[in-house]
């Protein structure tokens, strides 16, 4: 909370503003307390200079994909001391690429104000392995108190979709019912069939863009993700279902599987969709935050859009969540 802008204004107060305990030991050369105004060291100061300073910091962008400017797996302390505020600009991406690392770590007592985007890791989708679980939007590390999340207005907090299931069974080459990535950028998964190579899925959706398609979408991906077209060697049997990849747009819309094959991939924060058809195919990527469809193996959890460590925080939303909070 800013300074007041006007009356009296004491050292402690400027000190608690700053990060520090009330009633400890300050002094206005202390690096804290001049970077509220941004005084240099040994500089003339007056305590009127502090009237509406605050311990708020806007974050800037380290890079710009596909036009969109962002900053990927950031963390608190990077940013902000104890008691600040972390701001995320409207249109500005906080995102991950990792499944075990979060987009933003809070691992400090702050708070933060959300005008943005900030996003999980899609999960994969399933092919000789399962479906991938998507990851967190944001983590709140164990043992940090005194922790405030504000979603503004405009503003999404969406955890990664859940990677769609693959078919279950190996055909006799490999996988041939891949599931579809989940939305966050998941890939989806490999196909193959009839002794041949595995083709790969999908790729992952950059900033703000679909995720590609499969060879035969077996599933498509979510949120954004791409679906697939045949893909024939020339034997005429050999469709090489591979999973679309998951998309990066918030809301988005799901990719669709290949015709009669696949689940279509879930928009938004839905659920990917199942596929129960005659022949093994792949579930579709779950949406952000939710669910990956199933396959006849069962797709992947969607990642949570602020995972606490077991602490307590206070969430205010008055913008979009995707994913458990």
């Amino acid at each position: 909370m800013a300074l007041q802008t006007s009356g009296r204004i004491s050292l402690n107060q400027i000190h608690v503003e700053a990060g520090g305990t009330s009633g400890t030991r300050s002094s206005m050369s202390d690096s804290d307390i001049r970077g509220l105004t941004g005084k240099s060291a040994g500089s003339r100061m007056s305590f009127s200079e502090w009237y509406g300073a605050a311990n708020e910091v806007s974050v800037t962008s380290e890079a710009t994909i596909n036009g969109q400017s962002n900053r990927k797996q950031m963390l608190a302390s990077d940013f902000v001391s104890a008691g600040g505020t972390l701001v995320i600009p409207a249109n500005f991406w906080v995102w991950s690429d990792s499944l075990t690392t979060a987009a933003l770590t809070i691992d400090v007592s702050c708070t933060v104000k959300n005008s943005g985007k900030i996003i999980g890791m899609g999960g994969g989708g399933g092919d000789t392995t399962p479906a991938q679980t998507g990851g967190y939007a944001i983590k709140i590390n164990s043992g940090v108190t005194g922790v405030t999340i504000q979603n503004l207005s405009g503003a999404y907090i969406a955890g990664g979709g859940g990677g769609g299931g693959d078919q279950g069974q190996p055909g006799d080459g490999g996988p041939r019912g891949s599931g579809g990535g989940g939305a966050g950028g998941g890939e989806g998964g490999h196909g193959g069939g009839n002794a041949h190579a595995y083709v790969a899925g999908g790729a992952g959706g950059i900033l703000n863009a679909t995720g590609g398609n499969g060879s035969g979408g077996a599933g498509g991906g979510g949120a954004g993700g791409g679906g697939g077209a045949w893909n024939h060697d020339g034997g005429g049997n050999d469709i090489m279902y591979s999973g679309g990849g998951g998309g990066r747009i918030l809301p988005g819309v799901g990719g669709s599987g290949q015709s009669g094959g696949g689940g279509t991939g879930g928009s938004a924060g839905n659920v990917g969709g199942n596929y129960t058809g005659p022949y093994a195919r792949g579930g579709g990527g779950g949406g952000w935050g939710a669910n990956g469809g199933n396959g006849g193996a069962s797709g992947g959890s969607g990642g949570k859009a602020i995972e606490d460590s077991g602490v307590s925080y206070t969430l205010s939303n008055s913008g979009t969540i995707y994913g458990g909070t």
